[in-house]
């Protein structure tokens, strides 16, 4: 633990900028626990409504914050020191006299192969990698999300068809936030992944933890999406 505060937060601003710098565009796990971190760090717990349905980038970012429930700012300081550590052990701060700077590392390498999971491999879109997967495809990840819940995310209808007809994953499988594939489909306004799964018997009737249904949504979307609905119902 860092003895002072202002040792405590001269190290996290450092921190802060060190990773800034890094390449995580990538990494959509690492950036929300940097951010619910971040967040807690700088406004304590969160106070803020949770997102729409329709604003899935949002709602994760909200989970992010807030399971942080009332941990202290200065917790959540060291943790993330902890986290951006973890990410490039090069981070490192070296003080000279009385000024702090910090010592900047190449970008991480890419995750490699033997590291990737399922889910990486679902984002990346690497069929060949996902046909040798052998474990249980219905698990969530850290996240909180299946494979299959990641394929309809990022609208991939070829890697959704090998998930569901080769490997045989739930089509009604729920994420953490009680989501389903079809309510992915729908909020990212992905039709023709929608109308797959409607045409492969995705349910229309399962609520998420807030009671709100694929139908729902389908009935508050424009015109387009609900024609798809009522033409294979």
């Amino acid at each position: 633990m860092l003895s002072s505060s202002n040792n405590l937060s001269t190290h996290f601003e450092l921190a802060v900028s060190f990773i800034s710098g890094s390449n995580l565009a990538d990494n959509v796990e690492l950036q929300l626990k940097l951010y619910g971190l971040y967040k807690q760090s700088r406004e304590g717990p969160c106070n803020q409504p949770k997102p729409p349905l329709y604003d899935l980038k949002g709602r994760k970012k909200w989970y992010a914050w807030s399971e942080k429930g009332s941990m202290s700012k200065e917790e959540a300081m060291e943790k993330y020191i902890e986290l951006v550590k973890s990410i490039n052990p090069n981070f490192q701060s070296e003080k000279t006299g009385w000024v702090t700077v910090s010592t900047f590392a190449d970008k991480e390498e890419p995750i490699s192969d033997s590291k990737k999971t399922i889910s990486d491999w679902v984002k990346e879109g690497n069929l060949a990698k996902i046909l040798t997967f052998k474990g249980d495809i219905n698990i969530n990840d850290e996240m909180g999300m299946a494979p299959i819940h990641w394929a309809s995310d990022r609208g991939n209808l070829p890697i959704l068809k090998l998930l569901i007809e080769e490997l045989s994953a739930n089509i009604n499988l729920q994420d953490e936030m009680g989501q389903t594939a079809l309510h992915y489909a729908i909020t990212c306004n992905h039709d023709d992944i929608c109308l797959y799964l409607i045409e492969k018997g995705a349910k229309t009737d399962i609520p998420d933890e807030d009671g709100i249904t694929a139908f729902q949504i389908f009935s508050e979307s424009d015109s387009r999406l609900k024609s798809l609905l009522f033409h294979t119902s």
